[in-house]
């Protein structure tokens, strides 16, 4: 998923390209040879209708670019009097969708109705999503690229934003803004009329702090984490919790840097750790920010080099910076890149322990506590399905019933140790029985009367009864 740093460098990309431009067209059709081409994808405009689109858009000139977290947004103002010669910008150079889009929104939408001054038109990328411009490279997420030089538009293209000089009597080539997404996971929302600032207005307000331009003091982040027990990576990952706009490869890194195991739950960490954790928000960010996103600018000894590792064989043998050993877990429901040597590490220097499988949050869950508990449980199973020879009954009943004292006469019941120590040794005569156990070895067990006659009772019936 595009994270903090590809989405700063899509504003960059736009306030440098198109700022001050006027959005002469929007075509709203797929385009660029996907499964739904020739289609409004009411889905990703988060069903804004088609025609909305181009009367609010259409004519506005892009006056701001802003971001919070790993959602963009594009400030569109009124001028006074748009060019009558803005509709005849070309829309595409022979690709499909570019024509067919021309035919859609042959001249500009105008309506008599008095319009607001500004409008608001929110991009969330989603775990595909992209923006690229016709001519212009932009960073794109590493595990999801596009190809411009095969033609315009480009596959999966959802909607097109064609934007022109705004100066009557200027014929600067058009700049031409695509957004694609392979998956429909990304959202173009038109928000409503009237709002003064996105990030007072749903989806926005729900989000906590943006972790670089909002990142909170670091006593604010402290009382934030120790509000929950889940793990370090899980908090950071929530974009409602802490901080905004940090994804799974960041994370990976600010741990790392931070030297901070990512299964270790909030209330358990450290005060060096809480700071290291916040120091290095602040450095990853900035760092990858300050390279444009461009992997090839970050620092070689990063773990973002590393952390790629696809098939189940090539992250056995991962190396991570130093040719140092890396394991991946699941962690916050999300696989994780970890340096045990870097982040798993005693105040005595010694590597700790590794873990068994995770559990919800990621923790891992203690060898030596899962063995006893799945001997616990075959015990529990052997109580509840073995039955001894006599009587047919279970162990379970059997014990039940020296708990409530039957057949033991006037005899108080065993109390709950001699009744588990009982039932062990049943349970071990029985294994005895089936591993051919000499007789002289096997295990006995005391006879007990019979729970239906007493102590000095004569037996008046059945077989055996005395005549």
């Amino acid at each position: 998923m595009p994270e903090l740093p590809e989405v700063a460098a899509l504003v960059a990309a736009l306030e440098n390209e198109a700022k001050s431009k006027r959005l002469l067209r929007v075509l709203t059709k797929e385009a660029g040879g996907g499964p739904r081409d020739g289609l409004y994808d009411d889905l990703v405009f988060s069903g804004t209708e088609e025609q909305e689109m181009h009367r609010v858009l259409e004519g506005r000139a892009l006056t701001g670019v802003g971001r919070k977290g790993k959602h963009l947004w594009m400030e569109l103002s009124l001028l006074p009097s748009p060019p009558s010669t803005s509709a005849a910008f070309g829309v595409g150079n022979g690709r499909r969708g570019g024509d067919e889009g021309a035919r859609n929104t042959s001249t500009l939408t105008t309506s008599s109705a008095p319009q607001e001054d500004k409008r608001f038109v929110l991009f969330h990328m989603g775990m595909t999503g992209s923006l690229l411009f016709q001519h212009v490279a932009i960073p794109q997420y590493r595990s999801f690229s596009l190809d411009v030089s095969k033609g315009w538009p480009p596959k999966f293209c959802k909607a097109q934003f064609i934007f022109g000089n705004c100066e009557e009597g200027k014929d600067d080539e058009a700049i031409q803004l695509a957004f694609c997404d392979q998956r429909r996971w990304g959202r173009v929302q038109l928000l409503p009329a009237g709002v003064k600032d996105p990030r007072m207005e749903a989806p926005l307000k729900e989000l906590a702090p943006d972790a670089w331009k909002e990142r909170p003091s670091l006593q604010v982040f402290r009382d934030k984490l120790k509000e929950t027990d889940i793990a370090i990576k899980a908090a950071l990952l929530d974009q409602g919790r802490v901080l905004s706009g940090l994804g799974n490869w960041v994370c990976d890194e600010v741990l790392f840097q931070a030297k901070v195991d990512p299964a270790r739950r909030c209330k358990a960490l450290t005060e060096g750790d809480v700071r290291r954790v916040w120091e290095s928000v602040d450095y990853v960010c900035a760092t990858a920010c300050a390279a444009n996103a461009r992997s090839e600018g970050f620092p070689t000894g990063w773990l973002f080099h590393y952390r790629w590792a696809k098939t189940k064989k090539d992250m056995a043998g991962a190396k991570g910076p130093e040719g140092r050993r890396m394991v991946f877990e699941t962690v916050g429901g999300r696989t994780t890149a970890i340096v045990p040597s870097v982040q798993r590490v005693r105040r005595g220097g010694d590597e700790e322990k590794e873990k068994g499988e995770p559990g919800e949050d990621g923790a891992g869950v203690d060898r030596g506590k899962r063995k006893q508990k799945e001997e616990e449980d075959e015990f529990e199973q052997i109580m509840t399905k073995k039955k001894i020879s006599k009587g047919k009954r279970c162990v379970k009943e059997e014990v039940m019933e020296e708990e409530a004292g039957i057949g033991r006469g006037d005899e108080k019941a065993e109390s709950p140790s001699t009744i588990s120590e009982r039932a062990i040794k049943l349970i071990k005569m029985e294994k005895d029985v089936k591993m051919n156990i000499p007789a002289s070895e096997k295990t006995t067990t005391p006879r007990r009367s019979s729970p239906r006659v007493k102590a000095g009772e004569v037996k008046t019936k059945g077989k055996r009864a005395k005549k």
